[in-house]
Order: C-alpha cells, then structure tokens, then sequence
C-alpha cells in the first residue's frame, strides 16, 4: 500500500520536530549499553529504525539516520561513520568498537554473570537501589546476546532470594500465591516497596515514642531538681531565733543532761537495748 503525498508531508513533519525535541546522549568508553538504548528510541521516536535493521531503504532516510547517530558520537568518530555506506554498517561498526570481537563479548558476558549470581543486599540499601543495580546487570547482558539466559523471571527468583531477613516472610507469600515466572521486576519491585514502607513508618513511630520518653524524663529530672532547690530554701528558712546553723561541740549535749538521762563516755545519750543491726 503506497503513500500518498499529504502522509509523507505528516510523517516528514513528525520526524523534524521529533529530532528538534529529543536529547541525544553522547557515546563514551564505557556507557554502550545505555546509548544504544537510547539511540533505538529516538530513531523509533523519528521513524527511522527501520534504516538500521534494513538494507533497503531510501537513500535520504538512511542519510537522516546516519546524521543522527553521528550526533551521538565523539567528533573523532565522525570520519570512521562517513565512511560506512549505510547507516546501519555505522552502527554495527559503533558496536564492535565499543563491545569488541565474539571471544570479548562471552568473557564481559561470564564477567557479568558473576556479578549476578554473587550480587546481595547492601547494608541499608533500599528497594530500589537494588532494583537499579541488578536490573543493570541484566541489560548489559542483554546487549551482549544473553536474552536466553538471563530473563524476567530468573532475575525474579534472584530479587526474591536475596531479599532481607525481614523480607523474607514476603517473599515466601509471593512465591507461594503469585507466578514468578510471569511476574515482572516493575510488579516485584511494587509489592515490596509496599512493605519497605511499612518498616518505615513502624520505625518513625518508635523513634517518635523513644524521643517522648526522653522528654519525659528530662522533665522528671527538672522537676526534682525544683523540688530539692524548694525544700533547701524552706529548711533554711524555718530556723529559730536561738539557731544559728553552728554544728555544738561533742559533750554538749544540754537537752540529755537537763533531762537526767545516763551519757556514755563520749558524752553521747546511751540507749536501751543492744543493736541488731
């Protein structure tokens, strides 16, 4: 089915404005994954994917196409791409420069799978730290042809058993009532931010009461510290006229002489009885 001249006029129209509006990220040493992600989409957003998995095409598309990925490169990279025919032996020479030759690839691809069967929890790390960290790991294995061998659900069954300890109540409940085989990472990631949630709020409320009791008790403290300043002032005050706040002399003891009562040798009243004590 052809098309007509108005629709190419709309289609030209989308491409230009799309191409005016969209960012561009630029190729370095160590981000191909990311780029080249980010590439497909903005040649899909200008219509213009196509040219990079076909050979034939218009030769003004492929032009089109091959200025966009120029766009995306280090100027040093400009002259090898010029020389390429096609857009599309552009961009596979872009991914053999970057990724390397077959023996390259399958050690950066054992490498990768290492770092995902040993990945874990770090201390503290949330949900979704972790959710971009091995999600990672799996695009990059992705572009390096391991679609096959790492996919949605084994990177599931790998989230949900590595999890906390505090998660793994959850996790238990998920293997149990969901299918992890069609479950994606976006719908785990889901179901155990809501009990990550959970834990922080338990949290905020403890630390609320704990920071309550603290104050309850600096205001205990205050109020004896009032109370004991309070009773100094009174006791001194209740003196009488003949008191003069002087400690007498041992011996001295006017009340027990005055009163008859029998004095030890240290002048002190003696007492009846002996002490149990």
């Amino acid at each position: 089915m052809g098309t007509s001249g108005g629709d190419k006029e709309v289609v030209e129209r989308a491409m230009k404005e799309a191409a005016g509006n969209l960012l561009w990220p630029m190729l370095t040493r160590s981000n191909y994954q990311e780029w080249s992600a980010l590439v497909q989409c903005n040649l899909e957003g200008m219509y213009l994917w196509d040219v990079i998995e076909s050979d034939k095409v218009e030769r003004r598309r492929d032009r089109l196409a091959m200025a966009a990925l120029i766009r995306a490169v280090p100027q040093d990279m400009h002259s090898l791409l010029l020389a390429k025919k096609t857009a599309k032996e552009a961009c596979e020479a872009i991914k053999t420069m970057r990724l390397g030759a077959q023996r390259v690839k399958e050690v950066n691809a054992q490498k990768l799978l290492e770092d995902f069967e040993s990945i874990s929890f770090k201390p503290g790390e949330s949900i979704d730290d972790f959710a971009i960290r091995i999600t990672k790991i799996a695009t990059d294995l992705h572009g390096l042809g391991e679609d096959s061998v790492i996919t949605d659900a084994r990177v599931v069954k790998k989230f949900l058993r590595v999890v906390p300890s505090r998660y793994n109540q959850v996790a238990v409940a998920i293997e149990m009532f969901s299918d992890t085989k069609t479950m994606s990472i976006e719908e785990l990631v889901g179901h155990l931010r809501v009990v990550e949630n959970r834990f922080e709020s338990s949290v905020e409320q403890v630390t609320d009461q704990a920071g309550w009791l603290l104050l309850t008790e600096e205001d205990w403290a205050a109020r004896n510290k009032s109370r004991m300043v309070s009773e100094s002032s009174s006791s001194s005050g209740n003196k009488g006229p003949g008191q003069s706040g002087k400690k007498e002399k041992p011996g001295t003891h006017g009340d027990a002489r005055d009163s008859g009562a029998r004095l030890t040798s240290m002048g002190t009243p003696s007492r009846k009885g002996k002490c149990r004590k």
